[in-house]
Parts: structure tokens; sequence; C-alpha cells
């Protein structure tokens, strides 16, 4: 593979493919980016979105995608007009807006978004009359060819031609080249960056990094190696010629015009190794007869140039490049003509001085015009160049006033300057001013002419403007260095828009328009930035604190729905039983710790909740208690909402209990004790259960009254019904039982016959002696 220090490999490796094997491509791989958005430490546990039909969304879009010029959606001039001074505060959306977004329905259209569209800033010659350029295949064979073999073909030609022309390198053998290495111009390498060849580097400081294998230690290795990468297929052609004639290794075949000695040179010389190379390249110079090419470049009539720059440049129009020919004398004047590319108007022409080039002498010693063909031309730029494909025109001319006589012209293909480029540095809601803050840029040459720049916002959900607001442009200096645009320098915007229940929900987009009316309507032209929701919504439960006959809930909910969600409830909630315990609406609390972690979102200072509940412990001991944080538009906090669940926190249940005896008299066992548990209190059933811990059956089951036992409540004070948790019951005894583990069981139930929902308390077994008496 060939690499910016003029070196190719000492054997022939086809750079395009991973393998090689001629028409295969080259593996790349490709990874997305992702940024880091490092969170508050607080964790939300569970958190939904509820509307008043069920959904649940969670919706956003980053705003910094660039957006198209012609938009489907009219937008309409907003009645009021905004201070947009920063030191006079924020603007507002009017109520008369607000409420008509509010009563529109959602449609269901995909939101318009607008593309960066640049200028290629490169031409090559396109007229006819130039003898030298060259247009199609020309007389080569192209019989039996796919149209896209011959469409590629058309895009090396000039370029085959000219790099005899500047390199002495011959047509048809770089045709050969760019036919196999490129496998027709499908590899992975070429589709990505018109790189026909693997020449390794940056050209014009551009390149595509691509996996490749060298040979390392005895053995190919895969690296990740940068190619160059070329604007066209015609600039890659060229830059191949560049490489051999630089390189003096294939010094020897520089200039040579017999196809048959410069392919056995050029594998002599050490691009390939495989022994079939020379005969690989003769088949397919034969068989497309890729000497007509040849016979192109061998005339000797030179008319040819290249446009180097056609960009705005401030406030001017820049175009730089250069024109070499024969068909001159010194009496001849050299004009720029400029056309529209569409209509072929002409929109400006200048005598232009020359400026030496020599480049272009170095490659073109012997034309009669060369080195000072070179031109350099600045034009005010004025709303006439706006949005339009700009045709350079070099004419050498004995007329002074430009008009054709004797010299030679040369057509340049047409540049547009019809970029319109844009970006949303910050689109987002400020907690601690209470409003929506945005700021970007956009620049486009169809600028000119249009004085007005507006900001507009508006809805796409509801597809309806929210308001529009006249704004200073700013100036943007890193925007100039990137972008040569009408009013790069000039196209940045700040907007502080206070917060407003229009903006919550919905996908709201900023429209950035240049217009020539006061009122943003008239000629306009638009850059539509990506949508945005606004519905952000996290939240941390700090505490949650149950007693006997209380439980305490301290936290906070960010939400950017409280806009129009402005009731805040805290709900408790059985999770086990699944119905609401209670609910009561606070008061928000101060958290300027939530608005650091989380400064973007709409009420995050004022998030917090602190409330207490009235509880019966005992009532939902062992039960899966669940707190709601929800903000909703109806006062009886339903209709839609925006809740917050957080993690299940299971009610403390205690379940204490002893056997203070077991007599066995008579052929029946008298046992007594006590237990006291918490779920007594839903479980109103007290059994006594007899069981053989031998046999694992139970023997018998009585229900019991409970007896008064203030012993246990002074011990256990916090538990339902510890003061009457005592019990007493008597079982008839067989002597099959004789010898057996036997255990006692006190069971609280909900059901009358001791199952359904229990809590059982296990004494330690006893073993029956050998006689019931």
């Amino acid at each position: 593979m060939a690499s910016d220090s003029n070196s190719k490999n000492n054997q022939f490796r086809v750079v395009l493919p991973v393998i090689f094997t001629f028409g295969a491509s080259l593996v790349f791989f490709q990874g997305n980016a992702h940024a880091d958005d490092t969170n508050a430490t607080a964790n939300t546990a569970v958190t939904t979105t509820q509307t008043s039909d069920n959904q649940q969304s969670s919706n956003y879009q980053n705003a910094n995608v660039a957006l198209m010029t012609a938009q489907a959606v009219q937008t309409h001039a907003a009645e009021q007009t905004a201070n947009t001074d920063p030191n006079k505060g924020a603007v507002d959306i009017s109520a008369e807006n607000a409420q008509n977004v509010t009563n529109a329905p959602a449609v269901n259209t995909q939101p318009n978004v607008s593309t960066d569209q640049v200028s290629n800033t490169q031409a090559t010659p396109v007229n006819g009359t130039a003898s030298t350029t060259v247009s199609g295949t020309g007389n080569i064979n192209t019989n039996g060819l796919s149209a896209r073999n011959v469409q590629f073909l058309e895009s090396i030609h000039q370029g085959a031609v000219d790099g005899w022309k500047q390199f002495g390198v011959l047509p048809s053998l770089t045709g050969a080249q760019a036919i196999i290495e490129s496998g027709w111009g499908q590899s992975a390498l070429t589709t990505q960056g018109h790189n026909l060849f693997g020449i390794k580097g940056s050209y014009n400081g551009q390149s595509v990094t691509m996996p490749t294998y060298e040979y390392y230690g005895g053995r190919y290795v895969q690296i990740n190696d940068a190619f160059r990468a070329y604007p066209s297929n015609y600039e890659s052609i060229v830059d191949h010629g560049r490489f051999l004639k630089e390189n003096s290794r294939y010094s020897n075949l520089i200039g040579q015009k017999d196809y048959q000695t410069v392919t056995r040179l050029i594998r002599q010389d050490g691009y390939a190794t495989d022994p079939q190379y020379t005969n690989t390249l003769n088949r397919v110079i034969q068989q497309y007869n890729l000497t007509a090419w040849d016979q192109e470049a061998f005339n000797d009539n030179i008319n040819t140039g290249h446009i180097d720059n056609v960009s705005v440049q401030g406030d001017n129009l820049k175009v730089e490049g250069w024109h070499a020919t024969n068909n001159y004398d010194q009496s001849m004047h050299h004009f720029i003509i400029l056309l529209d590319g569409n209509t072929k108007q002409e929109l400006y022409r200048q005598e232009v001085p020359g400026t030496y080039r020599q480049d272009v002498q170095n490659v073109y010693p012997n034309a009669k015009i060369s080195g000072w063909g070179g031109f350099s031309l600045t034009v005010p730029n004025s709303a006439n160049f706006a949005g339009k494909a700009i045709q350079v025109v070099s004419r050498y001319t004995k007329n002074t006033n430009g008009e054709p006589n004797g010299g030679d012209d040369l057509w340049f293909n047409s540049v547009n300057l019809n970029t319109n480029a844009g970006y949303l540095d910050n689109f987002n809601i400020d907690a601690a001013t209470n409003t929506l803050n945005i700021s970007g840029w956009h620049a486009t040459d169809q600028s000119a002419g249009k004085d007005h720049h507006f900001i507009i916002l508006y809805d796409a959900t509801k597809n309806r403007e929210l308001g529009r607001y006249e704004v200073n442009s700013a100036i943007r200096n890193d925007v100039a260095k990137v972008y040569n645009v009408y009013n790069a320098g000039k196209s940045g915007f700040n907007l502080q828009v206070n917060i407003s229940p229009a903006l919550i929900g919905d996908n709201i987009q900023v429209i950035s328009r240049y217009s020539n009316a006061a009122n943003g309507e008239g000629n306009y032209v638009d850059y539509w930035f990506a949508p945005k929701t606004f519905n952000a919504n996290q939240s941390y439960l700090d505490q949650v604190t149950i007693s006997d006959n209380q439980v305490h809930v301290s936290g906070w909910q960010a939400a950017d729905a409280s806009v129009k969600q402005q009731n805040h409830f805290v709900i408790l909630y059985d999770a086990t039983t699944h119905h609401e315990i209670a609910r009561k609406q606070v008061s928000n609390v101060s958290r300027p710790d939530v608005q650091r972690a989380y400064p973007n979102i709409a009420n995050a200072g004022k998030s917090g909740f602190d409330v207490t509940f009235d509880f019966n412990r005992a009532a939902y001991a062992g039960h899966q208690l669940q707190v709601i944080s929800r903000y909703s538009d109806a006062n009886n906090g339903e209709g839609n909402r925006t809740d917050a669940w957080f993690t299940p926190t299971t009610v403390p249940s205690n379940n204490q209990g002893f056997l203070d005896s077991f007599v066995v008299k008579n052929g029946e066992v008298t046992v007594t004790g006590w237990q006291a548990a918490d779920q007594s209190y839903n479980q109103k059933n007290h059994f006594v259960i007899l069981y053989d811990a031998t046999t694992h059956r139970e023997i018998a089951r009585q229900q019991v009254t409970n007896l008064d036992r203030p012993d246990v409540q002074k011990a256990y004070p916090s538990i339902y019904s510890s003061a009457k948790s005592g019990f007493k019951a008597a079982f008839k005894l067989d002597s099959s039982l004789i010898g057996h583990e036997i255990q006692v069981v006190s069971r609280y139930s909900d059901a009358n016959n001791g199952e359904g929902n229990r809590t059982d308390f296990w004494f330690n077994a006893i073993k029956l002696p050998q006689r019931l008496v």
C-alpha cells in the first residue's frame, strides 16, 4: 500500500480487500459514540408518566440534530413582539397562543427537520469547447459493461488523461490499475473515500480509517490505518500519477508510451509481487481498448484548469484557481465570468491579473500560459449569489470588454452557494430562573438581503406556532472558521422564554428564520432543529418511618410536567392487596441539592415533600407499603398525572410466643401459653393445634378464647393484642402416640377453620412419656 512517504510495499497487495482477492471489499468497523451523561447520586426507584388514557411515555430527543430548508409546514406570525434584550429579562409565550395549542388535537405527522447543505468548493472543467477536456468514456470498448461500470469509467477518464499531461503516467495503465484495485469502484475504501489505489495518509487534511493487514514478524496482522480521502475519483486518479512521478523507484516508466513496456516495468519496479500482475493489466487494457485514452493524452493541445476555491468569506465571494492553455498570446486579457449555473445568466465579470502558480508551471511547462494563468478574485457578495449554483468561466480574449476574440474559454462545474447550517448549543430548562434557555447559531448563504432574524418556538405535536421573537444576531467567530458562509461570523442567537405549560409534554421545535419582512413572513429561509420533549421525571425517597399509628415519608420528585400539573400529592399504597390506603396534597419543599443535580428540570429547586399519615401499623403488618409521589392537573389527584412509584417497604410485623406448660394426665394433655402477633389484627381466629412431629400429621386443633396476659403486654407493649394473648387448651391422647415427639402450634387465622391467611408460632417438640397417666 502506498503512503505519504512515497513508499509502496515491496509486494502486490490490493488495498481494498482484507483478503487479497480482486473485487472483495475492505472490512469497515464503525461504532456509535455515546455521551457520558452523569446523573446525581440520587436514584429513582420506579418512575412512570401517566396520562388520562393510562398511557406511559418517556420521550427525549437530542436537540443538536441539524435539520432542511424547504418545509411543508407553514408558520404564521404571532401578534406579540417580544423583547430579546438579555438585560431586560425573558420573554413570554402569549396566553392566547398557549390556549390555542392546548385546545388543538395532536396530529400524527413526522416533525420537519433541516439538513446541513454544504457547498462543494472544487470544480473541474466541463465545457465541450476545450479541446483537451474529455467527457464520457471516449473511444474505449464498453460492450457488455453494466451502467454502473460505464459510469465508473466516465469518472476516471479525465483524471487518467490529465495524469499523462501532468506526470507522464500512461492513461491505459492508470485505468487498468483503477479497475483492478478498486473492484470497479465498489471497494469500501473507494465508496467511502474515493481512494482507488489504497494510498495511505491524508489528502488536503482528509482521511478515512479502515482495517487492513500489515506483515509483522513473519505473519499478517490486522490494524486500523488512515487512508487518503478524496472529493471525487478524479483527485484519486491524479494523485496516483503524482505518487508514481515523485517516487524515484518508478522513474523508468514515466513518459513511456507503450503500454506493454509500462505494465512490465511497474511490476519489475516492485509495485506488485504477483507474477501474473503484468498479464492481468495487459488483459484489462486490451479487453476495454484503454489505449484509446493514451491517444487522447498524446494530443499536444492544452486547455485545462481547476477551481481551487469558490466560497463566501465574510461579506465577499472568493474565487481562486488556474487556467493553462496553448491558445494564448501576450496581447490577450484574462477575464473571470460568473454565471448562474442553472439559467446561464451572467452575474459578474472582471478582468484579473495573473497570479503566478509554480505548481501549474511545473506540470505544463510547454503551455503558452500556465504559471501565470493563476487567478484570485474577490467579489462583493450580494443577494444575486444567494442560494445559486455559481458557474465560473475563465476566458482569454483580445477584447477589453471580455467578449470572445481568440484565445480559449474554460467552463468549470457549477458550485452551489446554498449552505444552510445550524446547531443548538443549548435547549434546556433552567430551574434556577424558571426559563427555557435557547442558544445556538444559524449560518446560511441565503440570509443575504434578509435582515430580520427570528427564533420561532413551534409545537410539532399540534402543528402550532407558540411564538416568534426577533433577535439580535451574535458574533460567532468559531462558526466563521468552519463555514465559509455569508453570515457565519454573525450567526449566533440567544433567547430566554419564561416557562409555560404550553412547552411541556409535546414535541417542541426551535426554528431559526432569516426574513426580509418585519413580521418574519415575506421571503425567508428557515432552519428547523430537532424537536425535544420536556418530560423529565426524576425522584428519590429519602425516608419512610413506620410507628404504631403513623407513617412519616420524605423525599423529592422533580418533573417538567409539574408546570402544567400543579397539584402535588403523596399517596400511600398497599402493594400487597393493591389498594390505596391514603393520599395527601402537599406543598413543595425547597431542595437546592436536587437543583444542583438536575438544573434542567423545571421544579427541581422546589421538588421536596415531607408528610405524615395516620397509620394503623397492625392493620398492615407484613404488607408491602409503597409511596407514590404524583403531580396532577386535577384537585383530587386524578386527571392527567405524572407519578413516581418508589420501591415498596415491608411494614414491620412482630410475632412472639411462649409455651408455659405441657401437662399429660389421665390420657390427655393440657397446654397453656401465649402468642402476641401484629397480624392478629386482621386474623381474629385463634387456634391451638396439636401436631405429631414424628409422623408429620396434625392430631387435633381447638379454637380458643384469648386470655388476659398483662405480663406479656409489659414485655411487648408495641405488639398488637399482647395484653390479651394467652391461651389454654386440652387434647385427648391416643396410646398410639406414646413415645412420639409432639409440637404445640399457636395460630391466628382470618378463616373460621384456621386456614386462609394465618400467622403461626411453633413451639419446641416434647416427647410423650411411655405411660399416659
